[in-house]
């Protein structure tokens, strides 16, 4: 009967949200003396647990490392770069939903370490194309959004410039999501890079220690593709960006300016700010039939993490800024 009730207490243990060392470490990459060319500002990052069950993650939106100018003429991206201030308040201890929330928000589902949002790995455009097929990312895998999103400078997948991966080791923390659950880079704790196919359908994972976290990875969806937790009312997350567009519809990004008229906003606040979001989800199947989408993974090389070999110096980034492997890197 012992192994029995291990088990049991096992899968009852609460999922452990962001520890005091993990806070820590939203600081700004290059220190909060860092100019940003683009807006002359310096960044600002910070994270705190607030004692009453919550805890608060701050950015000032500015670059916390170098990017590439914008607006950029070699990708004919026209926005410039712009304080975006985000303040979001998520549970000290995640609380996992009956079913993950599959349509994730417009804009920001998370924040990196390095105070950069984290959206998915859609643009908001027409038939819903791959990101990394529609424009090319600066060498930090970056770049800005249009004025509706204040020109908020963001990351669509992993960024070598939140980290500097050390081979064979552990991924250190990379950010965390609105549902409060850690989001860590694509090396477990055994020193193996995963791939999507060693992941759920949210993009996240049991670890050794029975700790559930999100991660980024090489390979498509790159980072969360939806939501195994609960998201707190008092978020910070504007109510009409829960609707549910890309992948399962393109309907809004038919027409500029987007019409939301088919995509009816999803949520509506709980009782209190503590209280999670009341969701009522759409039938994405069907969506996604009418949309003529499906998702297939299909074999494919997959381009493995640059990384710092262990002992080696290699700055703050693998890659430069003529988005090349630094010398001191490697990636195989």
């Amino acid at each position: 009967m012992l192994p029995l009730l291990l088990l049991v207490l096992l899968v009852a243990a609460p999922i452990q949200g962001l520890t005091e060392d993990e806070l820590k470490l939203f600081v700004p990459r290059y220190g909060s003396d860092y100019t940003d060319p683009n807006t002359g500002q310096n960044p600002e990052v910070w994270a705190r647990d607030n004692g009453d069950g919550s805890q608060t993650i701050y950015t000032n939106g500015v670059p916390s490392h170098p990017t590439w100018d914008f607006p950029d003429q070699k990708t004919n991206n026209p926005n410039e770069i712009k304080a975006a201030p985000t303040t979001l308040k998520i549970n000290t201890t995640p609380v996992m939903r009956s079913e993950p929330l599959y349509c994730l928000p417009m804009g920001t589902i998370g924040v990196a370490t390095s105070g950069v949002s984290i959206w998915s790995w859609y643009p908001a455009e027409s038939g819903c194309p791959d990101v990394t097929e529609f424009e090319e990312l600066d060498f930090c895998e970056g770049h800005p959004g249009p004025p509706p999103t204040g020109n908020m400078y963001h990351y669509h997948y992993y960024s070598p410039c939140v980290q500097v991966q050390v081979c064979g080791q552990p991924s250190p923390l990379y950010g965390v999501a609105l549902d409060g659950i850690p989001i860590y880079g694509p090396i477990d704790e055994n020193g193996k890079e995963l791939t999507r196919k060693d992941l759920d359908e949210c993009g996240g994972r049991y670890d050794k220690d029975g700790r559930y976290k999100y991660h980024v990875t090489m390979d498509p969806y790159y980072t969360i593709s939806c939501f195994k937790g609960e998201i707190r009312t008092d978020s910070g997350k504007l109510l009409r960006e829960f609707r549910c567009t890309c992948p399962y519809s393109d309907t809004p990004y038919k027409t500029k300016p987007s019409n939301f008229d088919d995509n009816p906003v999803i949520c509506e606040e709980g009782a209190s700010g503590s209280d999670p979001l009341v969701c009522t989800q759409p039938n994405i199947t069907a969506m996604a039939e009418k949309f003529e989408y499906e998702w297939k993974f299909i074999d494919t090389d997959v381009m493995m993490t640059p990384c710092c070999p262990d002992g080696s110096e290699c700055g703050k980034s693998c890659i430069t800024t003529e988005s090349e492997l630094s010398t001191s890197c490697t990636q195989e």
